[in-house]
C-alpha cells in the first residue's frame, strides 16, 4: 500500500489540476467519495472539477460542495489528473468522458473486486468502501480531518455499509468512524437525512413496484419490476427507487432479490444476496458485476424478455451453486 500512497503523491505533486470523477448511477460511497477527494486536492492547492453523468441524487444535495458537480463537461479541457472514484471500469464513467484523450494519468481508486485496473496509477483494494481507501490516503498526505470532509466520508461509508450493517463492516470501518465524529458531524442529521426522508414519488413506485412482486416456489429468489409508466405517473425519478431491491432481500427466506427497471430501450437490473449466493457472478452473465452481495447489469431489450431470461439463469445458478458463494 505504500507504494500506491507514494505513487498517488508523485502524481499529486506534480499536478495542477485533476477532474474527479464518479460511476454512473452515483451512490453515495461514489458521491461521498468524489468530495472526499476534492477535499484532499484542495489541500494541496490543485484545482478539481467533479465530474457525474447522472448527477446527484437528492438526498446526497445537503453535502457541502455538491453543487459544484457537473453532469457534463467540455471535452476539449485537459487535465493532469483523472482520479476515478468507486468505479470498477472506465466504462462505468459514463460515454461523456473521452478519458484518455483528456488526461495525461489515471489514477482508479476503488473496492470493487471485478476491478480492470485500467489507470496509469491503481489504488484498489478489499474495504468497505472506496471511502475507507480514501481516509486512508488521506492521513498519510496528513490532511486535516475537518468536518466537510468528515461528512463526504461519514455519508459514503454508512451507504456501502448498510449503516453498519453488512458483512463488509469491520473493526477498521468502526475505528475510521469514530474518528470521523471526532470531527464534530452530527450523525443522527446524515442518517435522518439519508434514510429517514423519502418523497411523495418514492413511496408510491416503490408501492406499485412491491404490487409486481414474484417468487420461485420455495421463496429463495424474489423480484419485482419498475416500468417506465410507473416511473411517470408518479413523477418518480431513478433516486427514488434507492433501497428498493434492498427491502425486497429482507423477506424472510429469500436469498436472492432483483429489481428491473426499464429506461428507455434499456432494462437495468440490480442483484442482492442475503448470505450464499455471489451475485456478482450473476451480473456478469449479463455484462454487468459488482460485489459478492450487491451486483448490476444493464441489458437491452424488451423488460418482459430480460426479466425472463435473468430468472431463468439466476434459478439454473442457485440449483448449479446449492447456495455457495
Amino acid at each position: 500500500m505504500k507504494e500506491k500512497f507514494s505513487a498517488i503523491k508523485k502524481a499529486l505533486k506534480s499536478a495542477r489540476n485533476a477532474l474527479v470523477v464518479s460511476h454512473v448511477d452515483p451512490d453515495g460511497d461514489s458521491i461521498g467519495s468524489m468530495l472526499a477527494m476534492g477535499a484532499i486536492l484542495s489541500n494541496l492547492g490543485i484545482a478539481a472539477d467533479y465530474l457525474s453523468q447522472d448527477g446527484v441524487p437528492k438526498i446526497y444535495r445537503f453535502l457541502p460542495e455538491t453543487e459544484k458537480i457537473k453532469n457534463k463537461i467540455d471535452c476539449n479541457q485537459r487535465y493532469d489528473l483523472l482520479i476515478a472514484v468507486d468505479s470498477s471500469d472506465l466504462k462505468r464513467l459514463g460515454g461523456k468522458v473521452p478519458a484518455r484523450e483528456m488526461v495525461r494519468t489515471i489514477i482508479n481508486i476503488d473496492h470493487h473486486p471485478d476491478n480492470t485496473l485500467y489507470g496509469e496509477i491503481n489504488y484498489v483494494e478489499k474495504s468497505s468502501s472506496t471511502a475507507e481507501l480514501l481516509y486512508k490516503l488521506a492521513k498519510y498526505l496528513k490532511i486535516p480531518l475537518d468536518r466537510s470532509l468528515a461528512e463526504a466520508l461519514y455519508v459514503a461509508l454508512i451507504t456501502d455499509t448498510g449503516n453498519f450493517r453488512y458483512e463488509n463492516t469491520s473493526i477498521e470501518t468502526f475505528l475510521m468512524a469514530a474518528d470521523l465524529l471526532r470531527s464534530g458531524i452530527n450523525t443522527h442529521e446524515i442518517t435522518t437525512r439519508i434514510y429517514d426522508t423519502k418523497t411523495i414519488a418514492s413511496i408510491r413506485v416503490k408501492a406499485a413496484a412491491l404490487a409486481t412482486l414474484e417468487t420461485t416456489p420455495d421463496r429463495k429468489a424474489a423480484w419485482a419490476v419498475v416500468s417506465q409508466e410507473m416511473m411517470d405517473k408518479v413523477g418518480a425519478k431513478g433516486e427514488d427507487l434507492i433501497g428498493l431491491v434492498d427491502q425486497i432481500r429482507s423477506i424472510d427466506g429469500v436469498e436472492v432479490a432483483i429489481l428491473f427497471r426499464e429506461e428507455k430501450e434499456e432494462i437495468k437490473i440490480n442483484f442482492r444476496s442475503k448470505e450464499k449466493i455471489n451475485v456478482s457472478e450473476i451480473a456478469k452473465r449479463f455484462g454487468g458485476g459488482g460485489h459478492t452481495r450487491a451486483s448490476g447489469a444493464v441489458v437491452p431489450g424488451e423488460i418482459a424478455d430480460v426479466k425472463a431470461k435473468v430468472i431463468t439463469e439466476v434459478l439454473k445458478y442457485l440449483k448449479a451453486s446449492q447456495y455457495l458463494v
